[in-house]
């Protein structure tokens, strides 16, 4: 659904949600994309609808049938004169072939590695500082953002893939140059000069709707906290609900106060996460904050497919979505970005998808969370306490 020029926000809801509204910029639409069957579709279609320009990163991008069909759509733009550039994440990648990739640069798909590691000049911090955004532009006229991955999880169990849960949504208007710029700043410390593009010269497209976003992204040595500072600053000023969904949501102490916080003064809280992701480990850090979540009154559902989403409801009135997960990699570590959406009919559509989501799902009671064996909650307190090494 795309925002209509009159669901522009308030001037009260602007206050109330954003730290700072200056980092709002304004006249865009905005499209919810749910799961990789109208993601995917999406992509491609920018893919091959571009003609000057396409920048991609993504920390997963594999040598499947998702990827190839992604691949040959980058190949396809590259052979018609378009500048393709991919930045994709070493350690993300690490399963994907290197001839995969390569075979795209024989087709002029400029191609670069994030923090390649090579073993004869051995770098800790490079290994551990990822790329773990996913995002599209193309033409500098849509860009897109998320929580997937291009690869089979994200594709539908009838079709073969994993049928991982997950969202993404699509910007066009002034703020696509904003996401490519962010793009750019990475990639420019990495390519080959004949193939960087100074950020300062993007021309942000024309309005084409009327909603107020703001884009927010870590850098590698600076902001490292502006992502989690802006969540948290909506969480504190909720009034009536939050809906978090989160993969790996092993919050700090700061967040998790803060959303307890909310529970006791009346706002309805409530959580969606897998009950098994692809990393037990995290699992049992997850499962750590669920007794003080379940105290104060929050709720916690449980979902038997994987659910990657990535999203923040607040209100009805702001939305947060895009590649950061409520842990201490996304807070230390890795490269992220969300779109901060301040704008009912964005936030009502994420809502409706989480709120359905939840009803499929499993409510974790109290009294049944209670009823776990003392190893278990023995090694959910190791797991925590080491999440900062997970």
């Amino acid at each position: 659904m795309t925002a209509s020029p009159n669901s522009s926000p308030s001037h009260r809801a602007l206050a109330l949600y954003v730290e700072d509204p200056r980092a709002l910029i304004g006249g865009n639409s905005v499209k919810l994309l749910r799961n990789g069957a109208e993601a995917f579709p999406a992509w491609i279609a920018a893919i091959d609808g571009a003609s000057k320009r396409v920048s991609l990163e993504m920390y997963i991008f594999s040598d499947d049938g998702i990827g190839r069909q992604f691949a040959e759509a980058l190949s396809r733009a590259a052979a018609r004169g378009v500048e393709v550039r991919l930045l994709y994440d070493f350690v993300g990648c690490r399963e994907t072939p290197a001839a995969f990739f390569q075979r795209m640069r024989g087709f002029g798909v400029h191609v670069v590695g994030y923090h390649k590691y090579r073993f004869w000049r051995p770098r800790l911090w490079s290994l551990i500082r990822r790329n773990h955004r996913k995002t599209l532009a193309c033409d500098g006229r849509i860009a897109f953002t998320g929580g997937i991955n291009i690869s089979n999880e994200w594709v539908s169990q009838a079709e073969g893939g994993g049928g991982w849960l997950d969202a993404a949504v699509a910007v066009e208007g002034p703020a696509v140059a904003r996401i490519e710029a962010t793009f750019l700043r990475t990639w420019n410390r990495r390519a080959s000069k004949r193939m960087r593009l100074d950020p300062e010269r993007l021309v942000p497209p024309a309005a084409t709707g009327g909603v107020s976003l703001a884009v927010v992204s870590n850098g590698e040595r600076r902001d490292r906290f502006t992502i989690r500072r802006a969540a948290l600053h909506a969480i504190r000023e909720s009034l009536t609900r939050i809906l978090v969904a989160n993969p790996y949501f092993v919050p700090d102490p700061g967040v998790l106060r803060g959303l307890q916080n909310a529970a006791r003064r009346g706002v309805d809280v409530r959580l969606l996460v897998p009950l098994a992701s692809d990393s037990r480990v995290l699992d049992f850090a997850t499962r750590a904050v669920f007794p003080q979540l379940l105290a104060a009154g929050a709720r916690i559902f449980r979902s038997q497919v994987v659910t990657h989403t990535k999203a923040l409801m607040v209100d009805d009135a702001f939305v947060s979505i895009g590649s950061y997960n409520f842990d201490h990699r996304s807070l230390a570590y890795n490269l992220e970005l969300v779109v901060n959406v301040v704008d009912p009919a964005t936030a009502t559509e994420v809502g409706t998808m989480l709120v359905s989501d939840m009803a499929a799902s499993e409510e974790l009671t109290a009294a049944a969370f209670a009823q776990r064996g003392w190893l278990a909650r023995l090694i959910e307190r190791i797991a925590y306490g080491l999440r900062r090494w997970l």
